[in-house]
Parts: C-alpha cells; structure tokens; sequence
C-alpha cells in the first residue's frame, strides 16, 4: 500500500510537468552570423514589423507533444525573430533606428517535431528589405535543423526547447549568406 501511495506520489506531479507549456530560451546572437554582418561595410538598417501567419504550419503555441513551446518575446515567434535579428544587427554595429533601409519579415513556417530518436525543426519567413519606400528584396528563407530526441518526454521536450534557437541563427544565417540580400541592405 505504501509503494502504491509514493507511486502515486511521483507520478502525478510528472504527469502535470508533461502537460504544460514551455517558453522557448532568449535568443543567443551567432557569432558566425554577426561576422556576415560586420563583412558589410556601408550597411545600416531598422527592424520594421515582424509578422507570424497562423496556419497549420506555423502554430502559436507551438505543439511539443503533450507540450507546448512559446515566445519569450511579444506573443508570436514573429516577435522572437525581430528579437534575433535585432541583437544580430546591434552587435554588429549595424542597427540604426534612423535608417531609411527597413528590415521586415513574415514567418510562415515554424514547425517543431519533437520525434522519438531524431528532432527536427523547420523554419521558413518572407523576408522583404525597402530603402525610402521601395522594395528592395523579397524573398523566402529556409532552414532545417535535427538533433537527437528521445522517446521520453521529459528528455524530448527540454531538447527541443533548447535547440529552437539554434534553428533560428540558421535561418538568420541563410538570409544574411544572399549576397541578394546583402546588396539590398547597403
């Protein structure tokens, strides 16, 4: 009877850490991605508006299982990217709130997959540049990340949870690697 009771004990108060939601860490700015940045010369720019489109592929909260992953920032991981790449172009010296060049992106895919042996996130926004009004790029970015998960949540979801931004400096990466992209910010 007394196992029964510590049993019950351990587990209930598991099951209530297993049904909850999770708020992803802040965001770590890369240093590989800060060195893109720096590489160019005459760039200046502001973070305009960062939107999230809900659909099925972009879930807000994100779903991690019996989980559930949110923002730190705002209430969108729209605001989270703005986060990112605002550190990004701060420690690059690069952010400049007068600037007529404008950053501006929608996140439209933001998918985490917990997995049993293997993780994966994906990611994918619409990036769009304007300089004095006009645009200047418009494209979408991509990025893939995977790591090892396990089939035990309370493995799963906190492996997730910390390798989201991970995810996030590579899609920053690849956008900051189009020389499309470069061009447009200086």
């Amino acid at each position: 009877m007394f196992n029964t009771v510590r049993t019950i004990g351990v587990i209930t108060p598991l099951l209530f850490l297993t049904a909850c939601a999770v708020v992803a860490p802040p965001y770590s700015p890369d240093v590989d991605n800060i060195q893109s940045l720096k590489n160019v010369t005459a760039a200046h720019a502001k973070v305009g508006a960062f939107d999230s489109q809900a659909d099925v592929k972009n879930p807000y909260p994100v779903p991690l299982r019996a989980n559930s992953l949110k923002s730190p920032v705002g209430n969108s991981f729209g605001a989270y990217l703005a986060d990112a790449m605002t550190k990004e172009l701060q420690m690059a010296g690069k952010l400049s709130p007068e600037s007529d060049v404008e950053i501006k992106a929608t996140l439209l895919e933001n998918d985490i997959d917990v997995g049993v042996a293997t993780g994966g996130a994906r990611l994918s926004a619409r990036f769009i540049v304007m300089r004095s009004g006009n645009v200047r790029y418009d494209q979408v970015k991509s990025a893939h990340t995977q790591w090892d998960s396990a089939f035990a949540a309370m493995i799963a979801v906190p492996k997730a949870r910390e390798e989201y931004p991970l995810a996030v400096q590579k899609l920053l990466g690849e956008l900051y690697a189009d020389p499309a992209f470069i061009q447009a910010i200086q």
